[in-house]
C-alpha cells in the first residue's frame, strides 16, 4: 500500500459536507490535498469536453471562453487537469450516504442505557424528518448530545480510513 498524508478535518468536512449532486471533491494523492467543485462547473467542463479530445485542445477551449471570469476560467482548468488525469492520480471522495448515517444513530441508540432517552430518539428517527428530530431530542441532553458527537465522529473516521484502504492507501491522518 502507497502511504499517504491527509488531513482529518479536510476529508471529514468533505465526507460529511457535500452531498450528492451538489459538489464533487477529488483527493490528490501526491500531496493528500483536496479540491472541490461545484456541479455547475463539472457540467459546464464536460460541455467543453464534448469536441475537445485532448488536454491541451481543452484548456485552449477554456482560455477561449470570452464570458468566463479569470476565477471561472482557473477553477475549469483545474477541474479539466483533474478530468484528464492519466496518472490516476486523483479520486473521488465519496459522499457519505444517509443509509449510513441513519445506522449510526440507530447504533447509538442502541448503546444508550438512558431508557427514556433511548425511547425518544427511537420515536425520533421513525419516518421523514428523522435527522432533524434526532437532533432536536439529542441537543436537550447536553452529555448524550457530546457522546454522541464522539460516536458519529468516530465512525464516519473509520469509514474514511476504510475508503482509502479500498483505494490502495495506508492513510497518515494529520
Amino acid at each position: 500500500m502507497q502511504k499517504i498524508k491527509v488531513s482529518r478535518s479536510d476529508l471529514e468536512m468533505t465526507f460529511e459536507q457535500f452531498s450528492e449532486g451538489e459538489m464533487t471533491a477529488y483527493l490528490d494523492t501526491a500531496d493528500g490535498s483536496i479540491t472541490w467543485f461545484d456541479d455547475f462547473t463539472m457540467r459546464r467542463l464536460d460541455i467543453l469536453l464534448t469536441d475537445e479530445e485532448t488536454l491541451e485542445q481543452v484548456e485552449l477551449a477554456i482560455q477561449q471562453q470570452a464570458d468566463l471570469s479569470e476565477s471561472e476560467r482557473n477553477q475549469l482548468l483545474e477541474a479539466a487537469h483533474i478530468e484528464w488525469d492519466e496518472d490516476n492520480r486523483y479520486r473521488v471522495v465519496p459522499h457519505q450516504n444517509s443509509y449510513e448515517g441513519y445506522r449510526d444513530m440507530q447504533e447509538f441508540i442502541w448503546s444508550l442505557e438512558d431508557e427514556r432517552l433511548r425511547e425518544l430518539l427511537e420515536v425520533a428517527i421513525r419516518g421523514s424528518g428523522a435527522f432533524g428530530r434526532f437532533k432536536d431530542v439529542i441537543h436537550r441532553d447536553s452529555t448524550a448530545r457530546d457522546k454522541w458527537y464522539l460516536f458519529r465522529d468516530a465512525r464516519q473516521h473509520e469509514r474514511i480510513l476504510a475508503w482509502l484502504r479500498r483505494e490502495g492507501f495506508e492513510p497518515e491522518v494529520v
